[in-house]
């Protein structure tokens, strides 16, 4: 028996296979051949069977063949076959082979099969879309209010639709999407709220808002749906009538989706009732609300109107572009960050600013109409007044690494005394006490001057710098209430009434290993004595960044840098990377960090640039337990702490982890 192979002008070869068969077989199987054999390649010629003669006259049905497909990369002269046949020949017959192999051809779908399929991909595009936009919207051209239970309805009874449905095999897929985003874009209203028995209510609804006279702003809403519809967008939301806020589960999904809802608008007007012209713009009201920061932010496309209703400016686009640099000027928001926003928890203390003069009716919103701000959900609940800010801030918190979040001054929350009061604390200046750690020259510096106090480091202070790189601390957690943090303590021996400022809540604080320190506090210190239980700490929160970066410090050699001859030689030791640097090579290659990396090769170079890190200026808290075993607490401060290290001291102080209430 014999298995070879004749080629059609296809991507597929048909396995031929000589058994014995019954003549009636054989008959049926040499008219297939001659068959293919009309449209067989000159190559089929050359494939001979054992007794020399042409392989055609013992093909079999086509109907029955297995299929090969060829390799799309590459062809070789002996494909490989994957009949089960092939491996049992003598149990073969022409019987069994079609229950034995795949079908030639696959079955056409079904076309209803297929529309079916079409019909469920358009609803849940749909869906998709009513789930992105809110959860009522006003009919710009009639004024009803609707659903979008109605939306849905409403849509699949438009021609729209229509069209879309009578072609929905040939409609391909983008059309689709695009039909339906066209027919589903809406125009958002910012505005100041007037008083609230004034502005048009969701239950105030009936009928057409056209048709209404009362109350006072109904105007406002008018003009807005008129406008949006002139503009050619259709549907129109304004969150004065668009939220029942009587149901709390709507209320709390209109709040959370807000940010996105502006996000997604096809457009947002902005109307200014205490602005006649452009120079007033910056005293308007609208740039000290707090939920208008995110109205500012979230959309893509703005157009801000007057109190009588005409355009800021003479302009037909995007009036966010076209006025970049003045509203810089009047927020302060960088204008790559105007144009482009994107919700993050970086830079914590830069966005926490921003609504720092800002002001809600509500104490809660305050933290609410910053969620869209940070990209952070959380239970919308009313009656919680100044835990809602730090509920924001706790969310925050474990969402990031960045210390930005307890940089602020003024009053600590009576809540949890490391966490902000309000906004307003984070709007001191974003300024660094030391040089960005980046930086070439910076790592360089480092450097330079390790070099020059290495032979001072104690093996003691090495091997506890070596332990912190081979295992930092965690980060900062809260459990029971109680913030469990890491920290650089400084013990304060004296805190005395600065002579110089008598009256005011200033204190010359003396602490080990820091320079004297003006604090200047929002309440009475208690002075320290001898008798008392009171202590205070100067502390310097752990941050990961301390740690030199791989590469930035040179790790391998502690002899002295060539930029520095006058450096002393490092004498050798136990420990030291010249004796360790080949074992250290074999180590923890494939460790997932550059700290983990590090840890197991760090020089005296290297724990000396960290400690010399550790010396340049930083920003501390003060901190106050009223007695032993008692918890600690930050006290507030009108001004940030910024302490420095004091002349000569080059201790290495081991990191503590404190419980702060």
């Amino acid at each position: 028996m014999g298995i070879e192979k004749l080629f059609f002008p296809s991507r597929f070869h048909f396995i031929r296979r000589s058994s014995s068969r019954t003549s009636e077989d054989s008959t049926a199987q040499e008219s297939s051949a001659d068959g293919a054999e009309d449209i067989s390649t000159p190559d089929h010629e050359d494939a001979q069977g054992e007794d020399g003669n042409n392989s055609q006259d013992e093909l079999p049905r086509q109907d029955s063949l297995p299929i090969v497909a060829e390799s799309p990369q590459e062809e070789t002269d002996e494909p490989v076959f994957t009949s089960p046949s092939a491996a049992t020949p003598e149990s073969s017959s022409a019987t069994d082979i079609p229950n034995r192999v795949a079908s030639p051809v696959e079955i056409p779908e079904n076309p209803e099969d297929i529309l079916k399929r079409l019909q469920e991909t358009l609803q849940n595009m749909i869906d998709d879309k009513l789930a992105n936009i809110p959860l009522r919207l006003i009919d710009a051209h009639t004024g009803i209010l609707y659903t979008s239970n109605d939306l849905d309805e409403i849509f699949k009874e438009s021609e729209e639709y229509k069209r879309i449905t009578e072609s929905l095999i040939s409609t391909p897929v983008d059309e689709l999407h695009h039909t339906i985003n066209e027919f589903f874009k809406y125009a958002m209203l910012s505005h100041k709220w007037a008083s609230a028995k004034d502005e048009p209510q969701y239950w105030q609804i009936e009928g057409s808002v056209h048709e209404m006279g009362t109350p006072l702003e109904i105007r406002k809403l008018q003009q807005f749906c008129t406008i949006s519809k002139e503009s050619g967008y259709r549907w129109a939301w304004s969150d004065t009538c668009c939220i029942d806020k009587s149901n709390n589960a709507e209320l709390q999904e209109s709040i959370i989706s807000m940010f996105s809802w502006y996000r997604e608008s096809a457009i947002t007007i902005v109307y200014l009732a205490d602005v006649s012209d452009i120079s007033q713009l910056k005293n308007s009201q609208w740039f000290k609300r707090g939920w208008t920061l995110q109205e500012l932010l979230a959309p893509r496309f703005i157009r801000f109107y007057k109190q009588d209703w005409q355009p800021l400016i003479d302009s037909d686009g995007n009036h966010k572009d076209e006025l970049l640099t003045i509203l810089h000027e009047i927020t302060h928001i960088e204008i790559d960050i105007l144009k482009e926003f994107r919700p993050g928890v970086d830079n914590v203390k830069k966005r926490l600013s921003w609504v720092g003069n800002r002001t809600t009716k509500k104490i809660e919103d305050v933290a609410y109409c910053l969620m869209g701000i940070f990209g952070i959900h959380m239970p919308v609940m009313y009656g919680e007044k100044h835990h809602a800010f730090v509920r924001l801030q706790k969310e925050i918190m474990a969402l990031t690494e960045d210390l930005s979040l307890f940089d602020w001054v003024g009053e600590p929350s009576a809540l949890h005394s490391y966490f902000a009061s309000h906004p307003r604390c984070f709007m001191t200046p974003h300024e660094d006490a030391r040089q960005d750690s980046t930086s070439s020259k910076f790592e360089f510096r480092l450097l330079k001057t390790s070099m020059g106090f290495t032979t001072g480091l104690s093996s003691t202070a090495f091997k506890a710098i070596k332990d912190l790189f081979k295992d930092p601390p965690p980060g900062h957690f809260i459990a029971n209430g109680k913030m469990s943090m890491p920290l650089f303590v400084h013990e304060v021996s004296t805190v005395s009434q600065n002579p110089n400022k008598p009256g005011l809540f200033s204190y010359l604080v003396k602490a080990e290993g820091l320079s004297e320190l003006e604090v200047t506090t929002t309440q009475v210190l208690v002075p320290v004595s001898a008798k008392d239980t009171v202590r205070y700490r100067i502390v310097r929160m752990w941050e990961v960044s301390l740690i030199p970066r791989e590469g930035t410090i040179s790790l391998a050699s502690d002899s002295p840098a060539t930029e520095s001859p006058d450096s002393p030689e490092i004498p050798a030791m136990e420990g030291c990377p010249k004796q360790e640097k080949e074992k250290d090579k074999e180590k923890d290659k494939d460790k997932e960090t550059w700290v983990g990396r590090l840890s197991d090769r760090v020089s005296h170079t290297t724990a000396a640039a960290f400690l010399r890190r550790l010396q340049e200026p930083f920003i501390a808290q003060l901190l106050f337990s009223p007695g032993d075993k008692q918890p600690w607490r930050r006290i507030g401060t009108t001004t940030r702490i910024v302490a420095h290290a004091s002349s000569g001291s080059l201790n290495f102080r081991g990191i503590k982890t404190l419980l702060v209430h």
